[in-house]
């Protein structure tokens, strides 16, 4: 069973090396088309064993990815961008499920890693990446092309897997980010007039404007994205659309519409933890706190992996129980508060918050030596918070 790698690229040389390594162990052919490159992109390519084709870049990512499958010879075809990577064991699961007769396809979860200061620590997006050679297996629309439907159209089946890729998304730069969502911004209005009734279309449009930060285009696209749907459009997508908006309104302060937003995603996507989140956040803003601890019990059962679910999301489980800690404390539960916040130092006993607080719950409950220890080890970790230091000091004025 030949097996073919498949990527278009263009000045991909901090990245592409990486992952091509990741793939010369379990592929047999690698087919790389170069758009343009003016760096050494095509001299890297080269040296890990890949084929060069090169292809004029004419505003549209199926053409370019059409010719990489115009050159490939393998029986199975995996395509993959160069600021991904695939790891031993999931190489291990793709060369498994190849094997397998009756599918024409497979899906992979797509794993984004988040900035370290955000509340999920990592995206999971569900795509068909692995599929047979087909003449009729083409990739569709200019921009955030898709193989699926024209496996769909011959009735081809296609296998749900667990196969994780791994995709470094804050490798770009700022600036770089910026410019590929404006030029994505730029295909997407085009394709728009192409397509006006294609939600998916109308989908992408909204996370670029969302990506822009201009919120008011982006709820806009979203809500357009909804009215377009006509059935055919993957319920974990209208998840993804609802999820946006319930953000988009938390943020700008509609808490009826986030509410309403937050609810819906669970009914089509039930693996998304962050539904729980953002009802949790809603209640603790309106000193619902009990409310706000179900919801949160809610989020972390999803996110390790509870009732057979994979979560399509990974929350910061430091500052979940850091949450959930507060809620309790807010409650008077000073005994479930201090838990929650030992909860939260073991999974990242490097933040001083949780040793803080943890101290004030200590303090609470007349443990004095037990709230001078947190209050000094909150002390070593950062020497500037001054409500430690004054919480060291009545704990020496009362013992």
């Amino acid at each position: 069973m030949r097996f073919s790698a498949c990527l278009i690229v263009k000045n991909e040389s901090l990245l592409l090396s990486r992952c091509l390594e990741s793939l010369r162990s379990f592929v047999d052919e690698i087919i790389v088309v170069d758009t343009g490159s003016t760096d050494n992109t095509i001299e890297i390519a080269h040296s890990h064993g890949a084929q060069v084709k090169y292809f004029t870049w004419i505003d549209d990512f199926s053409a370019a990815r059409n010719e990489s499958l115009r050159h490939a010879r393998g029986d199975w075809i995996l395509y993959i961008d160069a600021d991904e990577v695939i790891d031993s064991v999931n190489a291990g699961k793709i060369r498994r499920v190849i094997t397998q007769k009756d599918i024409m396809g497979a899906t992979v979860r797509q794993c984004i890693p988040q900035q370290a200061e955000n509340i999920v620590t990592a995206f999971y997006i569900e795509y068909c990446r692995l599929f047979r050679r087909h003449p009729a297996i083409r990739f569709e629309g200019a921009i955030h092309e898709q193989i699926l439907p024209s496996i769909e159209r011959i009735g081809g089946k296609v296998l749900r897997t667990d196969i994780v890729i791994h995709h470094w998304a804050y490798a770009a730069t700022e600036d770089k980010k910026r410019c590929r969502a404006e030029r994505n911004l730029r295909y997407l209005l085009a394709e728009v007039k192409r397509v006006p009734d294609d939600p998916f279309v109308h989908f992408n449009l909204g996370m670029t404007y969302r990506e822009l930060r201009q919120q008011d285009m982006a709820i806009r696209s979203f809500h357009r994205a909804l009215d377009k749907d006509d059935g055919h459009i993957k319920r974990e997508l209208i998840g993804q659309i609802h999820l946006s908006l319930a953000k988009l309104y938390l943020e700008s302060g509609n808490s009826a519409k986030t509410a309403y937003h937050a609810h819906q995603i669970s009914t089509y996507e039930p693996d998304n933890p962050l539904s729980y989140y953002i009802l949790a956040t809603l209640a603790v803003t309106n000193n619902q706190f009990n409310t706000a601890i179900k919801y949160l019990e809610g989020a972390i059962q999803i996110t390790k992996g509870k009732e057979e679910l994979s979560p399509n999301a990974d929350l910061n489980m430091s500052r979940i129980y850091l949450e959930l800690g507060c809620c309790r404390s807010a409650t008077g539960d000073y005994q479930g508060a201090e838990a929650e916040f030992t909860r939260s130092i073991e999974c990242n006993a490097s933040v001083a918050l949780p040793h803080l607080l943890l101290g004030n719950c200590r303090f609470m409950r007349g443990d004095l030596a037990g709230a001078r220890d947190m209050y000094e080890r909150t002390l070593v970790l950062d020497p500037s918070r001054e409500d430690a230091q004054r919480g060291l000091a009545l704990c020496c004025r009362r013992e």
